[in-house]
């Protein structure tokens, strides 16, 4: 099997970086010497000052890290900008899938538009992006795809039941990439943090149904409750960040498909025993070529 990242340094697009995990990810592997393309949208409007900043980074460390603007919930956005990359560099060697929302309530008072708009980055933006991406992946026989997860991929947290399924989503769709890429030496891996120092939670749109959410009572001082402790239990987003550049540095082959960086709130077995059935189930349709390597582990 192929090897990731031949020739150093690669080439990675970031989605999401204007904040968070995004921005820390781009400017960690910027100063490990990668190329890097880290997009995000409205760069002359609502993020023209985080634009701006990066920019200012680069210039003053001498980076090759460029800004590229990209609206996931957009086909023409996502194309135009893989493609930009692309001409530029000349290949993509890493996508990092990373731009999302966390929508937190009463699951009732959120109406069908809000269930959409929660998947529309989280999941149907990282299949926009790996359409943009892929093809000149195959050409080059190479790839890496990180969609960053979360805990919540595998765990359900209480009133966070829109944001849990729509990660549930994306690694069962993550995993099914992974079995079709093999054969060209394309690696589709997922990160799944927890609670961690980043704004996500501050992009909640609260349920609209205010009266459905309103007839909970009680419960709505139980959701307080848990976003304090979450909010008490942040990690640091470096951890984020350091653990993506480790994978990256993993051989094809030897790259695991899950990775929780810090914390696991007990989440390690449950991936363990995903591990086994979903390698019985290839045992047992007789597709266990289609496993480049074990599931799961830590870095």
């Amino acid at each position: 099997m192929k090897t990731q990242l031949s020739e150093k340094p690669g080439v990675v697009l970031i989605t999401g970086s204007s904040t968070g995990f995004g921005r820390l990810t781009a400017e960690t592997l910027a100063r490990k010497g990668y190329e890097v393309y880290a997009s995000m949208r409205n760069l002359t409007g609502k993020n023209a000052a985080n634009a701006e900043a990066l920019q200012a980074l680069a210039k003053k460390e001498n980076l090759k890290l460029h800004v590229v603007e990209i609206d996931v919930t957009n086909d023409e956005s996502a194309e135009r900008g893989a493609s930009a990359v692309i001409e530029k560099a000349g290949r993509i060697d890493v996508l990092i899938n990373n731009a999302g929302v966390m929508y937190w309530g009463i699951t009732e008072g959120y109406t069908l538009e809000q269930a959409r708009n929660q998947f529309e980055p989280n999941f149907f933006g990282v299949i926009r992006l790996n359409r943009a991406v892929l093809p000149q992946m195959r050409r080059q026989q190479s790839g890496l795809i990180i969609s960053i997860s979360s805990l919540a991929g595998g765990l359900t947290f209480p009133f966070f039941a829109l944001y849990c399924a729509s990660k549930q989503a994306l690694e069962s769709l993550a995993l099914g990439y992974r079995y079709d890429l093999t054969a060209f030496g394309i690696d589709c891996v997922v990160v799944e943090p927890g609670p961690f120092a980043t704004n996500l939670l501050e992009t909640n749109d609260p349920p609209r149904d205010t009266d459905r959410a309103a007839a909970y009572g009680e419960l709505g001082s139980d959701l307080q409750h848990l976003i304090q402790s979450l909010e008490g239990g942040m990690q640091d987003a470096q951890l984020v960040a350091d653990d993506i550049a480790k994978l990256i540095e993993i051989p094809f082959g030897a790259r695991p498909f899950r990775t929780i960086p810090g914390s696991d709130f007990g989440m390690s077995p449950l991936n363990t025993a995903k591990d086994q059935a979903q390698h019985g189930l290839l045992q047992a349709l007789n597709l266990e070529k289609l496993e480049a390597t074990k599931i799961s582990d830590t870095v």
